[in-house]
């Protein structure tokens, strides 16, 4: 009994590798005839007049200056408003509550003065914008920097090739 059970064990894998590699087969040959299909139609074929044969349209992107556009938080200008001074350059000395004395003293935190100048801005009110890097642009979304877009000809949908009639 035991004997029976292996023949048909090894019967039925026989049968199942048959179908594999008859199925393999099938589609190297359905592969190959299309492959035999295309080169047949290529020699009919001419380059697209639309596309000169590229498959791709491209037109200079209507949103942006050869992909970059205007910073929208510094306007071009490069720098911001100092956030840590909210653009004054400088800060009420808290030593001596802005008077510039501490009693009959000058401040000596303040040399007198009431203010001490902004260490991130160093007394400008300015600093680098952070949106585009003090570039005063960035890179266009539209056509993600590259100045033109483009997509596939519908003429020969992106083959590059029609028929020639």
């Amino acid at each position: 009994m035991k004997m029976k059970g292996l023949k048909i064990i090894v019967f039925s894998l026989a049968v199942i590798g048959l179908a594999s590699f008859t199925i393999a087969k099938q589609s190297a040959d359905s592969a190959n005839a299309k492959d035999a299909k295309h080169a047949q139609t290529s020699l009919c074929d001419k380059k697209c007049p639309r596309c000169e044969g590229t498959g791709r349209i491209t037109n200079p992107c209507n949103f942006c200056d050869n992909g970059y556009r205007e910073c929208q938080l510094c306007y071009g200008k490069k720098e911001i408003r100092c956030t840590y001074c909210q653009g004054g350059g400088s800060f009420r000395c808290n030593r001596c509550a802005g008077t510039g004395h501490i009693g009959e003293s000058e401040c000596p935190e303040c040399n007198a003065k009431g203010q001490i100048e902004c260490n991130q801005c160093h007394g400008t009110g300015q600093i680098a914008c952070t949106s585009c890097g003090a570039e005063g642009h960035v890179a266009c979304l539209t056509c993600g920097g590259k100045g033109y877009t483009e997509w596939n000809c519908p003429e020969c949908r992106g083959t590059g090739v029609v028929d020639d009639d």
